[in-house]
């Protein structure tokens, strides 16, 4: 073989090596590519998901400055300790569902025992100022009546109610100042009406409830609020876990918690103590606050992507952990108990759907617990068994702006805002007209099942001429 031909098979060998090596790092450079492009995008979600879902404390503040009003941007625990410190016996709101602790032997049981077993109280400490929560700029503050609910002086002395109120934290009226709620707009026209709502409350919280007081009261008419998240797995799917709330289901079953009033308020007041001393709850405004003070603290919840995780998680819904099927099978149950116990007396129960804030915010991706049909699908459970209804959400979409009767617009990562003054003005606003009317209309949206279309109607009758 000549020179010229080695180097001729040579040259041709290096020529061949050449693409070789430079095809095998074509995946390297993709996979580079891709991730640089990958970092980018997710670098641009955290950033979006801060200007779209901030968490509440920021949007409560933007909500106000918005509106030009101050923001007081104190935690629960030092409104309480700044009242304590003026004289006034005040205390932080307490959650009724925030008492269930996991059991030892599966299930959740109450933290709280008497005389070796359970005791659940279904409200707060009775006759004390009650630091409720700060949304709109202002922190909520109410006096809670002698059975630690959110009603005027003298409410439990008229007897029989008007109407009686049970559902979470919009029926309490999260978080607006007292006259405000829906209960004191719907007062306006019957003074014998009673709010028996709590924040967190769930269905069976609120069956209990309804258990615990009504007959005392003997309403002519409850009102059942509904939330969209009332069947979720942190509310109706946590109480189920419990034995306790699961025996309301139970004719006959009471903690008679109405004369256990006594009780009641020393064990809250010796567990809000501990709470008060060693405060483990800030708010987020708080939060927020330490937040802001430390760059480092918000270089490393950048780099974590934390909003981006949350949101994932937001759209994940249920946890793969919980045990109990998610249908309205259980809520039926539930109604069903409920109108057994008001037929004692001849009263009526109309259930009222609230919707949340992403009904009506575009940016807002819905939460698994709840879907578009969902009013439907409540009012033909409150049907089944024989109830009314009313769809707040209905008249809320008629709006100009339906945002504006929110605390403040829009859902946040962490939660949902409360309605504002407006938005419960409207909610009793359309309750007051289904029950003047007394006759279903779908501008009301209240509906009379066939098997309980007279009484309820005369009823209603008798109330709207007061």
């Amino acid at each position: 073989m000549t020179r010229s031909t080695r180097d001729t098979e040579s040259s041709s060998g290096d020529a061949g090596r050449g693409p070789r090596i430079a095809r095998s790092r074509q995946p390297v450079y993709a996979l580079l590519l891709g991730s640089v492009i990958a970092l980018f995008l997710l670098t641009l979600m955290e950033r979006t998901l801060g200007q779209l879902r901030p968490d509440p404390g920021v949007a409560a503040i933007r909500r106000a400055e918005s509106l030009g009003q101050p923001f007081d941007r104190r935690s629960r625990s030092q409104v309480v300790a700044d009242l304590r410190a003026e004289g006034i016996e005040a205390v932080p709101r307490l959650v009724p569902a925030g008492l269930l602790e996991d059991g030892p032997e599966g299930g959740v049981r109450s933290r709280i025992t008497s005389a070796g077993g359970e005791l659940l109280p279904l409200a707060g400490i009775a006759n004390r100022t009650t630091v409720l929560c700060n949304e709109t700029g202002q922190w909520a503050v109410y006096e809670a009546d002698e059975h630690g609910f959110r009603n005027p002086p003298g409410a439990w002395r008229r007897i029989p109610a008007d109407l009686l109120l049970v559902g979470d934290s919009f029926t309490i009226g999260e978080c607006v100042a007292p006259g405000e709620t829906v209960a004191d707009n719907l007062r306006l026209t019957w003074p014998a009406t009673l709010n028996l709502g709590y924040s967190g409350n769930s269905p069976l919280l609120e069956l209990a409830t309804l258990v615990e007081y009504a007959p005392a009261l003997r309403p002519r008419i409850t009102l059942w609020l509904f939330f969209e998240n009332d069947l979720s797995w942190f509310d109706l799917g946590r109480s189920a876990e419990s034995p306790l709330l699961m025996s309301y289901l139970r004719a006959g079953f009471s903690q008679d918690l109405l004369r256990r009033q006594p009780e009641i308020d020393a064990r809250l007041a010796s567990l809000l103590d501990s709470r008060i001393a060693q405060p483990d709850e800030q708010g987020p405004v708080a939060e927020l606050e330490a937040r802001r003070g430390s760059v480092g603290r918000r270089l490393l919840d950048f780099i974590r992507l934390k909003r981006t995780r949350l949101f994932l998680s937001r759209l994940r819904g249920r946890p793969a952990g919980s045990s109990r099927p998610l249908d309205h099978g259980l809520f039926r149950e539930i109604l069903a108990r409920a109108r057994e116990i008001v037929a004692a007396w001849q009263g009526e129960i109309v259930v009222v759907f609230l919707p949340g804030a992403w009904q009506f915010d575009p940016n807002a991706p819905a939460p698994r617990w709840t879907r578009s049909d969902l009013a439907r699908a409540i009012r033909d459970d409150a049907r089944s068994v024989g109830l009314d209804f009313v769809d707040v959400a209905a008249a809320l979409a008629r709006q100009p702006d339906p945002l504006s009767h929110y605390s403040y617009r829009g859902e946040s990562l962490l939660g949902s805002p409360h309605m504002n003054a407006a938005g419960y003005a409207l909610a009793a606003s359309v309750i007051r007209d289904a029950i003047r009317q007394g006759s279903g209309t779908a501008e009301a949206g209240l509906s009379f099942p066939s098997s309980s279309a007279s009484s309820p109607s005369a009823r209603r009758s008798q109330i709207s001429r007061q």
